[in-house]
């Protein structure tokens, strides 16, 4: 068995960036739609004409909105369709933009000049309160602008050199903007059979949450920004209507101060986070009951293993968790609860159009007063006896299998069923994350065939999946860290056919896209 390697850790990478910056850009759409609409219908119930309402639309504030309704949106089209060029041209607009003077420019260098003067000049130490205040709000809203710049720079360079099929299913133009994806009410991995209108508005309500969760920093930012106005105007008002010069500067920084205390500051401090812990709270109830609504309808329906992807792997790891990416503030705010923790979760939410997602289910799942499966693929059990005569008849029917590579029995048998009834070219084999270097050799070698000394110039521990590119082929799939994304890219390319397989079929459904089976008749 001859074997070649494939290092995904680049595009890997790349994919993550272009998914953080995809989910900001989202959730910025959302936030903006949501205050826009919430601004908007009380206006709206208030016009008394026609007239009326043409002469709200041309107002300031409307057209105000309307631009950045329109360029947040134009961005997250731009990034939901990978259009790395014409992103690199908005990204540019956008660092223009930041370098005009605008209020939050000043708010930024006022805080500055207060923490320094604060920490320098003693007598300026009772506007403490107010100095942590905006010094913290603009530590984090500056990181995260940092980050996403840097995102934005490396995306702008190196999208165009991803394979497009790493990013997913390639969307119609205006798809991004359907309520079910904008809001996630989508399952991707069972095309055949969709959310019901509760389940999605659980979906939807849990998302909308998310979004809360994740803009609070920014509804900080802004909270901030309002209360530092508000303060400007109390003390011109209070503490300078004798005049400044009139007064000694422990006085005039002695009634600045009482304006902004140690609570108030610890108010719009915790307020942020308070949403935040909310709203996070909330999202998880709602997204358990949908989930759990979904899954115990799933359970009764029938499976119908055609077209579909069949997942394999060892009931001991029935949940096989993947490590979670190395994730720095923007993408933590940007993911949460968008995280899946195990494989057959991964495939469920995030494999685009790839038919119903099966799996022989654990016969533990069916013990005690619950009885039921857990979240991710659908699952069909059978009795011990029957076991491989039905993962024969899945695998034969299913377009798609997707094995988890293991040192168990049941996985070992599975591997050399696929191998030997030529079901390889259609078989994406993911190498158990838990297990150690030696097994992996082990496996690598008597279950595979590969040669030891081939494996000595490789990196074992690397090894992320493997592909039959052709008999006596095999493609090893590395990759640097084993992390979500990763998974994600391999599975992508795998069955996008995206990786120029030599020697392999190529043909393809005209409706579906995805490569037909030839099987005998």
């Amino acid at each position: 068995m001859r074997i070649s390697t494939l290092d995904v850790s680049s595009m890997t990478t790349t994919v993550r960036r272009h998914e953080a910056l995809l989910r900001y850009a989202r959730y910025l759409f959302i936030f903006n739609l949501v205050i826009f609409l919430w601004v908007a219908i009380p206006q709206l119930s208030q016009v008394p004409s026609f007239r009326g309402l043409l002469e709200l639309v041309a107002s300031p504030a409307w057209k105000w909105s309307a631009l950045v309704l329109g360029s947040v949106g134009a961005t997250y089209l731009i990034l939901a369709h990978r259009l790395w060029w014409a992103y690199a041209v908005i990204f540019l607009a956008q660092v223009g933009y930041f370098l005009m003077p605008s209020p939050d420019k000043e708010i930024l260098r006022l805080s500055v000049l207060l923490a320094i003067g604060v920490i320098t000049l003693p007598p300026m130490r009772p506007l403490a309160p107010l100095a942590t205040e905006l010094a913290i709000m603009t530590i984090a809203f500056g990181y995260i602008m940092i980050v996403y710049c840097l995102y934005s720079a490396m995306w702008a360079v190196n999208g165009g050199r991803v394979p497009r099929g790493a990013y997913g299913r390639r969307l119609s133009p205006l798809e991004p903007l359907r309520p079910s994806r904008l809001l996630d009410t989508l399952l991707p991995g069972h095309r055949s059979q969709t959310v019901t209108l509760w389940e999605a508005a659980l979906f939807a309500l849990s998302s909308l949450l998310f979004v809360a969760a994740s803009m609070a920093a920014f509804y900080g930012f802004r909270r901030v920004q309002n209360a530092s106005m508000t303060y400007s105007s109390q003390v011109q008002q209070a503490c300078m209507r004798e005049g400044f010069p009139a007064q000694s500067a422990e006085a005039t920084i002695a009634c600045l101060a009482q304006f902004r205390p140690w609570s108030q500051a610890a108010i719009d401090l915790g307020a942020p986070i308070v949403i935040a812990a909310v709203c996070l709270v909330l999202a998880n109830r709602l997204r358990y009951f949908g989930r759990q609504h979904f899954v115990d309808r799933l359970a009764e329906l029938q499976i119908s293993p055609v077209g579909s992807t069949l997942f394999l792997r060892a009931f001991r790891d029935d949940q096989v968790r993947i490590r979670r990416a190395s994730r720095n503030l923007f993408s933590f705010v940007f993911d949460l609860g968008r995280v899946p923790a195990t494989l057959d979760e991964l495939m469920l939410e995030r494999l685009d159009g790839r038919g119903d997602l099966i799996a022989i289910g654990n016969p533990q799942d069916r013990k005690g007063a619950a009885r039921r499966s857990p979240w991710g693929a659908q699952r069909l059990y059978v009795d011990d006896a029957h076991w491989q005569e039905t993962i024969t008849m899945l695998a034969r029917d299913a377009d798609r299998i997707v094995l988890c590579v293991d040192a168990s029995d049941g996985v070992r048998w599975e591997i050399a069923h696929v191998l030997r009834n030529g079901q390889a070219s259609k078989t994406l084999f993911f190498l158990n994350p838990s297990i150690d270097v030696q097994t992996r050799t082990r496996l690598l070698t008597e279950d595979f065939g590969v040669p030891v000394a081939d494996l000595a110039s490789v990196n074992v521990d690397r090894v992320l999946a493997l592909r039959a590119t052709s008999p006596e082929q095999l493609m090893l799939i590395l990759c640097a860290k084993p992390e979500r994304d990763a998974y994600l890219v391999v599975a992508r390319l795998a069955f996008e056919d995206t990786v120029k397989y030599p020697n392999r079929p190529r043909e393809r459904d005209d409706q579906t896209g995805f490569r037909r089976q030839i099987r005998p008749t």
